[in-house]
C-alpha cells in the first residue's frame, strides 16, 4: 500500500509577518515633529520575551506595509483650566489592511474627535494603531506614550491644526 505524501503548505509571508507582529504598537502625534524634515515622528514598540521593545524606522515601515489586524485609536490630549486632562478618542477594528491605507479613515476619526471637545482644550490629537492576533482589545491603547501638557506641545498642536485645516480646504 502506497503512503500518501503529507501536504506541506506553502510559506506565506503575509501570515508569518502577522503572528510576529501580532503585538505591536504604533503611535504618531500632530505636535511631535521631526525638527530637519518637519514630519511627524512615530514611535513603534513590539512585545518580546524581553519585553516591550522599540522598533527600528525600517522594521516600523516594514509593520505598516503588511496586512494585519489593528485597532486604530484616533485620539486628543485634552486639559482644561483647572489641570484636569482626558482623551477622547475614536476606535476602529480592522482586519486584514496594511496600516499605510488608513488615511482617509484618519481624517474621518480626526473630524469626529475635534467636534466632541471644544479646540481650546485640545492640547494634541494624533493616532495609535495596535495588532492583535484572535481577540481585539483595545482598552490599553487611548492612554499607550501619551505624554505630558506643556504650553508648546498645545501651541505647536495650533499651528499643525491650522496648516491640516487649510491643507483640507485646498483638497
Amino acid at each position: 500500500m502506497a503512503t500518501k505524501k503529507r501536504r506541506v503548505k506553502r510559506h506565506n509571508p503575509n501570515k508569518r509577518a502577522q503572528r510576529f507582529f501580532q503585538n505591536t504598537v504604533i503611535w504618531t502625534w500632530e505636535a511631535e515633529l521631526d525638527p530637519e524634515t518637519g514630519t511627524q515622528l512615530a514611535t513603534a514598540k513590539s512585545k518580546t520575551p524581553r519585553g516591550w521593545e522599540t522598533l527600528s524606522p525600517k522594521t516600523t515601515h516594514s509593520v505598516t506595509r503588511y496586512r494585519n489586524n489593528w485597532i486604530i485609536c484616533v485620539r486628543a490630549f485634552c486639559r482644561n483650566i483647572h489641570g484636569e486632562e482626558w482623551v477622547e478618542e475614536e476606535v476602529r477594528i480592522v482586519e486584514n489592511q496594511a496600516l499605510n491605507d488608513f488615511q482617509d479613515l484618519y481624517h474621518e476619526l480626526r473630524a469626529e474627535v475635534l467636534s466632541a471637545q471644544r479646540l481650546d482644550q485640545v492640547v494634541d490629537v494624533g493616532w495609535i494603531a495596535g495588532t492583535y492576533g484572535k481577540e481585539a482589545n483595545d482598552e490599553r491603547l487611548s492612554l499607550w506614550g501619551l505624554g505630558h501638557y506643556t504650553p508648546e506641545r498645545q501651541a505647536t498642536f495650533r499651528a499643525v491644526n491650522e496648516q491640516y485645516l487649510e491643507e483640507r480646504k485646498a483638497a
